[in-house]
C-alpha cells in the first residue's frame, strides 16, 4: 500500500482507524552494515523480530501511534544480540524525530497538557522534551541592542521582573528574573553594542531612568503617556470612593457605579451619556472640580507641540482648584520630577504601549499553563509570534519610524545600513521620512559631534 508515513525506505503493512486515531503497522526495509558492538562489516544473522510502538506526530488532528516490526540481529564474530537501527526513531523515547520536534516546536506556543493530550503522551513527557528545547534555546539567546528600547515591570509567579522590547520592530528582547538596578545595570552593561540605543520608553520608576542616565547618557527617555493619564483616573476615583463612602442609600452600596462615565473623555461622550454626566456633576461640587481637573489634565495632551504642552501643564497647576489641591497636587509634583521625560514626549511621539502589550500576552501564556518555571515562560515570550509580520525600520538620524518597500532597498556594498539589517543581510533601505542614506562619512561626522558613552 501507499507509504502513509511519508518516510524514506519504509513500508506500511497495514493502517487502521480508530476511535482514539490512525495506527499504523510498518517496517524499516534497511538491513544494518556492522555490527555497533564490534564494528564487525560481515553480514549478522536474524534473530527474530519485535514489535515496538512509537508515538507519531498527529495527522488530521488525530493520535497516531506506529508498531514497528523491528528486526533483532546477533554478530557472526561476537555473538552480541542487537536491534535494527531506525534514523527516523528517536533513541531517547518511543516515538518518532518528527513527533519530538513538532513538541519542541508547538510547546513554546501551547500549553503542555494539551499538547500531551493531543498526541497521546503524558505530560512530564511534553514537559521534558520542552525543557530541553528551552534550555538550548535560552544558551544560544543573545539580546541586540534596538534603536528604541521599552523597559516595564510584569509580576510573573508572584515575583517582579523586567521586560525588554524592540519597541520599533515590535519584539521582546528579553525577560529578565528581577527588577531592581544592580540587574537592569548589569544587563544595559553587558548588552552588545548598547551605544545605538538613542530611545528609551519606560513608565515612572526611578531605578530604570538611573540606570539608563548611568550606561547610556546620550539615550533620550521618554516616560509612558498611557502611565501618566492612568495617575489623573485614579485620582479621581479615590475621590469618587470617598464621596460614595459618605454618601447615604443606594448611592453607596454600589462602588462601581458611574465609575467609567466620569473615567471617559467628555469629548467622547454620546449625547445621553454626557446629559447623565451633567446631571451627576451639578449635584456634586467635589466630582465637578476633580472631572473639570482630568480633563484639563488630558487636553495637555492635544497639544500640537512641547511647548505649548509645557505651557498647559504650568496653567494646569497654578489654576488646581483649592479642594482638589491636596490630591492632584501629588500628581502636579510627579510631572514636575519627570518633566523632562514627560515632555519629550511631543519631540519624538514614541510609548511604551507594545511593551505593555507584550505584558499582557506573557501573562496570558503564564496562566494558560500552570506550573511553568521561569525559564519556560521567558523562552515563550522570545518566540511569541508576532501578530502583524509588516516589517518597519527605525531610522537612526530622525529617529522615523516606516514601513519596508521593497522599492526603498538597494544593493550598495558602500552603503552603512542604519536598520537592524540581520533580517536583510546584502541590503539597505533609505530612510521613508528624512530621504537619507548613512554612509561610512555620515557615521564618522556623527560620531565626532556626540559625546562618547563608557
Amino acid at each position: 500500500m501507499v507509504n502513509a508515513l511519508y518516510l524514506d525506505n519504509w513500508t506500511v503493512e497495514k493502517l487502521h482507524k480508530t476511535k482514539n486515531g490512525y495506527r499504523l503497522e510498518a517496517h524499516y526495509n534497511v538491513e544494518p552494515s556492522h555490527c555497533p558492538k564490534c564494528g564487525s562489516v560481515r553480514k549478522p544473522y536474524k534473530h527474530g523480530p519485535k514489535v515496538v510502538e512509537y508515538v507519531d506526530a498527529p495527522v488530521h488532528g488525530w493520535r497516531t501511534v506506529v508498531d514497528v516490526e523491528v528486526q533483532r540481529y546477533r554478530c557472526r564474530d561476537c555473538g552480541s544480540t542487537f536491534m535494527q537501527p531506525l534514523p527516523d526513531m528517536d533513541p531517547k523515547r518511543q516515538m518518532t524525530r518528527r513527533c519530538v520536534e513538532h513538541i519542541k516546536e508547538q510547546g513554546l506556543l501551547r500549553p503542555y497538557t494539551q499538547l500531551a493530550r493531543e498526541i497521546g503522551v503524558t505530560e512530564k513527557t511534553v514537559r521534558d522534551i520542552c525543557n530541553e528545547e528551552i534550555d538550548n534555546l535560552l544558551a544560544s539567546h543573545q539580546p541586540y541592542a534596538p534603536v528604541i528600547l521599552g523597559i516595564d515591570e510584569l509580576t510573573l509567579l508572584h515575583k517582579k521582573r523586567t521586560i525588554f522590547t524592540d519597541v520599533g520592530e515590535r519584539r521582546v528582547i528579553d525577560l529578565m528574573d528581577g527588577m531592581n538596578r544592580s540587574q537592569v545595570d548589569r544587563w544595559l552593561y553587558t548588552l552588545p553594542n548598547r551605544k545605538r540605543i538613542q530611545l528609551v520608553t519606560m513608565d515612572m520608576w526611578g531605578p530604570y531612568r538611573e540606570a539608563v542616565r548611568a550606561l547610556l547618557p546620550e539615550a533620550i527617555i521618554v516616560a509612558d503617556k498611557w502611565h501618566i493619564q492612568k495617575k489623573v483616573n485614579e485620582l479621581l476615583d479615590v475621590i469618587r470612593n470617598r464621596q460614595r463612602r459618605a454618601a447615604k442609600g443606594k448611592a453607596r452600596k454600589n462602588p462601581w457605579k458611574a465609575r467609567r462615565l466620569i473615567q471617559a473623555r467628555g469629548k467622547n461622550l454620546s449625547p445621553q451619556r454626557a446629559l447623565l454626566l451633567d446631571g451627576m456633576l451639578k449635584n456634586n461640587d467635589l466630582l465637578s472640580a476633580a472631572w473639570h481637573t482630568k480633563e484639563a489634565f488630558y487636553d495637555i495632551w492635544d497639544a500640537a507641540n512641547r511647548s505649548e504642552a509645557e505651557a498647559r501643564f504650568d496653567h494646569w497647576k497654578a489654576n488646581l482648584p483649592s479642594e482638589v489641591q491636596g490630591d492632584f497636587g501629588a500628581l502636579a509634583k510627579t510631572v514636575e520630577n519627570w518633566r523632562e521625560e514627560v515632555f519629550v514626549y511631543f519631540d519624538h511621539r514614541y510609548t511604551n504601549a507594545y511593551t505593555e502589550s507584550a505584558n499582557g500576552l506573557i501573562k496570558i501564556v503564564n496562566r494558560a499553563g500552570r506550573g511553568y518555571r521561569f525559564e519556560a515562560i521567558r523562552a515563550k515570550a522570545l518566540t511569541m509570534p508576532r501578530l502583524n509580520e509588516t516589517r518597519w525600520f527605525i531610522c537612526e538620524s530622525c529617529l522615523g519610524q516606516f514601513q519596508i518597500n521593497p522599492d526603498s532597498f538597494i544593493a550598495a556594498p558602500h552603503l552603512k545600513g542604519f536598520g537592524e539589517t540581520r533580517h536583510f543581510p546584502n541590503v539597505y533601505a533609505m530612510c521613508g521620512r528624512c530621504h537619507q542614506f548613512h554612509t561610512d562619512e555620515w557615521f564618522k561626522r556623527h560620531a565626532k559631534s556626540t559625546p562618547k558613552s563608557e
